[in-house]
């Protein structure tokens, strides 16, 4: 299986390197790293078209590049970089859930997308730390992840669909050593973090900064983040496409 890794935490992190020495132990794998040169967290689904970006090797297999993760994903299912096609792309480790809201804001997840919208199946993959501080961040435990889905890439990639309406698999686990079980998530979180932005008032040009709020309340028992919460391995199946809602019976509009 020629397997595409990407990220939004940059070539350099833990979780995708990680994640792609477990994927090498397996002989039938040839993987390949396509990630941004630096940190893109929360990006969305950003790609570079009115300006080129550049792409530099890391390491063998490995490339670095100047642009985001969709351009990650973009380089490696549609360009001729490579001479042949890939079957699976995953994105991920990422340091930090992307559950619920977190979807819509993050990179991570803006490159799986990204990958089935180019016909090729994906998975999004993510742990999340118990406390968010410096000393949890850094000793992050993705081992136990990149090996579940090591033994599961058939069946993952099962869960995605290349067909309309096109669905990625967006996986969420607790940074542990092991997990009491999988739980498939359609009931997916609201994330409120409050956050808020700060001007600082003054003449000419007024510097802004976005300051991250507190705590995320509590969800109910059937969504991603209780399931992490709770030991277990959060799956969902996320549309990659935008849909829309029933139209509203009775509604009439003015000419």
């Amino acid at each position: 299986m020629k397997i595409l890794l990407a990220n939004d935490d940059g070539i350099q992190a833990k979780g995708i390197q990680i994640l792609y020495n477990r994927l090498i132990q397996d002989s039938e794998n040839e993987v390949y790293v396509i990630a941004p040169d630096s940190n893109r967290s929360a990006v969305s689904h950003h790609i570079t078209m009115f300006k080129g970006y550049t792409i530099k090797e890391h390491k063998k297999n490995q490339w670095a590049i100047s642009g985001f993760p969709v351009d990650c994903a973009c380089l490696g299912l549609i360009s001729d970089f490579f001479d042949f096609k890939f079957d699976l792309v995953i994105s991920g480790i990422n340091e930090g859930a992307n559950m619920g809201t977190d979807i819509i804001y993050s990179g991570t997840c803006g490159a799986a997308r990204q990958a089935v919208l180019n016909g090729v199946p994906a998975i999004a993959l993510s742990v999340n730390p118990e406390i968010w501080d410096e000393e949890h961040v850094n000793n992050m435990k993705y081992e136990a992840l990149a090996d579940f889905a090591a033994k599961n890439l058939k069946e993952l990639a099962a869960l995605a669909s290349i067909e309309p309406p096109r669905i990625f698999v967006n996986v969420n686990a607790g940074s542990l050593d092991s997990y009491k079980g999988v739980k498939y998530c359609k009931d997916l979180c609201i994330r409120n973090y409050g956050d808020s932005l700060h001007v600082e008032k003054g003449d000419g040009e007024m510097p802004v900064s976005y300051v991250i709020g507190g705590a995320v309340p509590k969800h109910n028992e059937n969504c991603d983040a209780y399931a992490v919460k709770e030991g277990f391995i959060a799956i969902s199946r996320v549309y990659a496409d935008p849909l829309a809602t029933e139209i509203v019976d009775g509604m009439q509009f003015k000419l």
